[in-house]
């Protein structure tokens, strides 16, 4: 179809009393530094091919001498096709069939335009409509715009697709399609290998295929089929909780999935409303604290899974396709904590409601306004913070775990042992019975995470029972620094690897004994010793102030006398020990 009417006009003539509102060859070159990158521009032509009801769209990049570029990006279909009324408008600035509509995902009339020459210098569209044999073509070249060759975009009828991306409008099947459209990005000038400090193509293409995968998992996940140079991609759920067949292929047993910490939804005006979730990562991909998301509870590598890399992304989704992941400023509890990276928080919402997200004609950057910011922070208080805390129990009972296995106690186990032998026996829990002892262990056990027949608890079980006293790892909240349970003469004494004394004194000195220096300077374990010198001060100090509670502190006259005999004692034999080494 041909246009009578010109979409660009030539310049009036200089010195005339009037002009024309637009220069349009240089307000279209301006118009190319409009905010969209790769993965923005792609998401134009695919947003319209999810509005034309395809169910396989794919996009094909054709790169340059020695893959130092990609010169075109060609986005295939199987939608419904473009009426031909409408092809040459298309491509006109400003002109949409749903222009302001709050229904579909596309609403200002300029997306496809300005995202394709915010790449390059030419758009081309193809397509072709059902039982109908006609392909037809228009297209919009920047460069034939500025030298007067291009005056209207004009729809014709052509004898076939680009000889060049035949193969992607066709089915899986190798069938033509019956219906669809072929857009293509030409004379790319602005995706170029990025030298010493840019960013490569390959990275570029990996980018686009996570924005894809996240963008349009909803889509994805009903079925719709997206191809990037000819690889299905994979849907991406920060929440984790969508089925991923990478994720199911590989943990076929385990199946991890997200765990809902709080849903809901939030009116925010003449009945629309928000729908809010937070999750936690599956516990499988946040096994123990110091990973860093790399490696699941078996040291399998899931980078593919994509993991946030930093903390405090926040998902909003508008009419199902997100148009934003990023950290969003004063809307999580006392700021971002290092945890909320294995938190998933989704914020999805209607159209209707653009102006309270701010959202841009780019599809990017969403961010509430004030008012409704301050609403969000309310609700994210309680869920966030419960996600935070669950996160850190996890660990804490991992942690645990990890410890009572690597037996860290033996050599003074073993030297308080062999003290014991010549030392009156522990009178304390002698009126348990053996079941008794024997429940209180498994009671102790089970608060450790160590309950069952696993290797780790059969390891404590036997350490028990062979040592009049034992020392274990635990993490609990509260302000005892250790716990201790008597079971007929002997007893089990649990540190509790929260307490302040636990954390900032007794984990690093063991973590020097274990490692050595590791990274520490002199000036470093100087700091170390006088800071351990001052809370031994401070324990003993606490001890005294622990007995001044009692109104009757003659009656630890006792304790105390055991307590430095059994210390010297015990000294003594761990350096004997020690000199055998």
């Amino acid at each position: 179809m041909f246009m009578s009417t010109p979409v660009f006009r030539e310049p009036a003539l200089s010195g005339s009393p009037r002009a024309d509102i637009i220069q349009i060859d240089t307000a279209l070159q301006s118009m190319r530094d409009s905010g969209f990158d790769l993965t923005a521009a792609a998401g134009e032509p695919i947003d319209n091919s999810v509005e034309a009801g395809a169910t396989h769209i794919r996009v094909s990049t054709n790169f340059g001498e020695r893959r130092s570029s990609i010169d075109e990006i060609a986005f295939a279909d199987n939608g419904r096709g473009i009426s031909p009324d409408i092809l040459a408008y298309a491509l006109s600035m400003g002109f949409s069939t749903r222009y302001n509509q709050r229904g579909s995902l596309g609403r200002f009339g300029v997306g496809l335009k300005l995202a394709g020459l915010s790449l390059g210098r030419r758009i081309d569209v193809y397509t072709k409509q059902a039982g109908d044999p006609t392909i037809r073509h228009a297209y919009m070249d920047l460069q034939e715009i500025a030298e007067k060759r291009q005056t209207h975009i004009e729809a014709r009828n052509v004898a076939n697709w680009p000889k060049d991306y035949e193969h992607i409008m066709i089915s899986p099947n190798n069938e033509a399609y019956d219906s669809g459209t072929l857009v293509i990005y030409g004379k790319i000038d602005r995706l170029k290998s990025g030298g010493h400090y840019g960013t490569s193509l390959d990275e570029k293409l990996n980018d686009l295929r996570t924005f894809v995968a996240r963008a349009y998992r909803k889509f994805l996940d009903q079925s719709l089929v997206i191809e990037l140079n000819g690889v299905p991609i994979t849907l991406l759920d920060p929440l984790f909780l969508m089925d991923n067949p990478r994720i199911i292929e590989r943990y076929k047993d385990d199946d991890p999935r997200g765990t809902v910490i709080d849903e809901d939804d939030i009116e925010i005006v003449d009945g629309h409303k928000i729908h809010v979730t937070v999750t936690v990562t599956p516990v499988q991909f946040r096994w123990e604290e110091g990973v860093g998301g790399n490696r699941d509870h078996k040291g399998r590598e899931i980078r593919e899974f994509h993991i946030a890399d930093s903390a405090g992304k926040i998902s909003m989704v508008r009419n199902g396709r997100e148009i934003n992941y990023d950290i969003v400023p004063r809307l999580l509890p006392s700021g971002i904590d290092k945890v909320d990276r294995y938190i998933g928080i989704e914020v999805a919402f209607p159209a209707q409601l653009d102006e309270f997200f701010q959202v841009r004609n780019v599809k990017r950057g969403a961010v509430p306004v004030d008012k409704l910011r301050e609403e969000l922070r309310k609700w994210l208080d309680r869920p966030v913070k419960a996600a935070r805390r669950e996160i850190r129990r996890h660990w804490g009972s991992v942690e645990t775990r990890n410890q009572a296995a690597k037996r860290d106690h033996q050599d003074v186990t073993e030297a308080v042992t062999r003290a014991e032998l010549t030392a009156p026996m522990g009178q304390a829990g002698k009126q348990l019975t053996e079941e008794d002892s024997k429940q209180l262990i498994e009671e102790l056990l089970e608060n450790l995470g160590l309950g069952g027949k696993s290797e780790e608890s059969t390891q404590v079980r036997d350490e028990i029972q062979a040592n009049p006293f034992t020392l274990l790892d635990g993490n609990w909240p509260g302000k005892e620094m250790f716990e201790i349970n008597h079971l007929n003469g002997k007893a089990v004494m649990t540190l509790n690897h929260r307490h302040p004394f636990m954390k900032e004194i007794y984990a690093p000195l063991r973590g020097i004994a274990k490692d050595g220096a590791n990274g520490h300077s002199i000036e470093d374990l100087a700091r170390i010793i006088r800071k351990t010198r001052k809370a031994l001060d401070v324990l003993f100090l606490a001890y005294a102030k622990a007995e001044n509670m009692h109104t009757d502190p003659d009656i630890f006259g006792d304790l105390q006398s055991y307590w430095g005999q059994s210390t010297q004692s015990y000294l003594r034999e761990l350096a004997k020990s020690e000199e055998k080494q």
